[in-house]
């Protein structure tokens, strides 16, 4: 809960406009918020959070269109959350919680249940099988009739030690840290806009619903069909992957691993060459031959990936095997592109070998479509009473949101990447922009008072 002893954030200038000269004051600015974030960190433990039946506040919202100035009130309220933000994201990437990790991904998922249950949550975590970890599910009810899912995925990419070797930190207008940006950022802006939206008394809603996801890096396997099933009872579904800019997500590319295996005949490769079959040669060969499948005004993309081939290097091989990424927007594509690749195999190159295609569907693609664009208008407003500008983008990855929504049904309306702006994921460098924070908090409270 954010303090009057916080509040002194508010007298500086709102940092809504963004450009490259703001880095200046980096090193004064981190100085600053070193020692705020310890402050804040006490008073946060001291004083317990709103919970959205318990808040005394003027009446609720109506989900009028937005307004066409900033709400001063919620401005001075975003920019005092800053350093409490930055404490929540501290405790979270402070544990190792790749996927797979077990002890880690139950600690993080204890400490989002309990937050959701200090904002009047009602609260279950369901096992994500077969993935490790569990599936956090908050609901929490209003009085309208809108029902909202919020969802974020906490597992990361990296190996277990990587918090102590890279612990979290603050330097100019950056936080650094193992998963800061990915996703343990986007989940601490779910967490603080409920708490936000509970002090302003938001109840035109039936159901808010939060779900925290511990395999999204792993393919969502434990968590796709909870994650879609959910989605069919929403009208909106907001996801919370980050974004590289001050944009939101309109579409994701769905994703597919093709292996192509195969089998030759093992020989001496001094003594008789001659009697094998050589699978390596015979795999390099087709994988040449594949090299033109992808199709750009599609949007279908095919990369050859990872080869494997022999076991020692006196052995001609008899087994070989490639795998290739395919990301796709047309969800016919996959089919298209298993039906080439099984036409073109049927001619080899070395003799007595065979080469056999598997498919393995990994994400639905999130295209284009009329309910998001209306979502990205009604974020695009909200942006503007705060005269910053707000792209809507395609990214050629895929999250969660492929399995949210939902083709042929205008409902949900799905909109991405409302999480913490950063980029350098899944790598050492990974970041997140702190001076975007108020923003992003403004944006996703200002849509769940005026979703419609």
């Amino acid at each position: 809960m954010t303090t009057p002893l916080l509040t002194v954030m508010a007298q500086a200038p709102a940092p809504y406009r963004v450009d490259e000269h703001r880095r200046s004051s980096s090193s004064c600015r981190s100085r600053t918020l070193g020692a705020l974030a310890v402050l804040a960190g006490l008073v946060t433990l001291l004083l317990p959070l709103p919970a959205f039946s318990q808040i005394k506040a003027p009446a609720p919202h109506s989900g009028a269109s937005p307004a066409t100035s900033a709400d001063q009130a919620m401005v001075r309220s975003t920019e005092a959350r800053t350093q409490a933000f930055l404490e929540d994201l501290r405790s979270l990437v402070a544990i190792d919680s790749g996927s797979g990790q077990q002890d880690g991904l139950d600690r993080v998922a204890t400490l989002l249940a309990n937050r959701l249950r200090r904002l009047g949550a009602e609260v279950e975590r369901l096992p994500a099988k077969p993935s490790v970890g569990d599936i956090v599910v908050g609901r929490i009810r209003g009085t309208g009739s809108r029902r909202i899912l919020l969802m974020v995925h906490y597992d990361t990419v990296f190996p277990e030690g990587e918090a102590s070797r890279r612990p979290f930190r603050l330097e100019g207008n950056r936080a650094y840290g193992p998963g800061v940006v990915d996703a343990k950022g986007g989940a601490v802006i779910i967490l603080q806009a409920l708490e936000l939206a509970a002090e302003r008394n938001v109840r035109d809603f039936a159901t808010i619903t939060v779900l925290f996801n511990p395999d999204e890096e792993i393919g969502s396997r434990g968590s796709a069909d909870l994650i879609a099933r959910l989605a069919r009872q929403q009208d909106v579904v907001l996801s919370f992957e980050p974004s590289p800019m001050d944009a939101v997500i309109e579409a994701t590319k769905g994703i597919a691993y093709l292996t192509l295996a195969v089998q030759g005949r093992a020989a001496h490769a001094g003594a008789a060459p001659e009697s094998g079959r050589n699978a390596a040669v015979e795999l390099a060969h087709q994988i040449l031959a594949l090299q033109t499948l992808g199709d750009s005004a599609k949007g279908t993309t095919v990369h050859w990936t990872r080869i494997r081939a022999g076991e020692r290097p006196n052995v001609i091989p008899d087994q070989a095997s490639a795998t290739a990424d395919l990301r796709f927007s047309d969800p016919a594509e996959p089919a298209r592109v298993q039906a080439e690749i099984n036409r073109i195999i049927q001619t080899p190159l070395v003799p007595d070998t065979t080469a056999t295609l598997a498919v393995q569907l990994q994400r639905p693609p999130f295209p284009r479509n009329p309910a998001t664009e209306q979502l990205v208008r009604q974020a695009q407003t909200i942006a503007g009473e705060l005269d910053r500008p707000l792209e809507a983008v395609a990214m050629g990855f895929g999250t969660d949101a492929g399995h949210a929504f939902q083709p042929g049904n205008p409902r949900p309306a799905v909109l991405e990447g409302l999480g913490v702006i950063g980029g350098g994921l899944h790598s050492p460098k990974e970041w997140a922009d702190l001076e975007s924070l108020p923003a992003r908090l403004y944006l996703v409270v200002r849509l769940l008072e005026t979703l419609p």
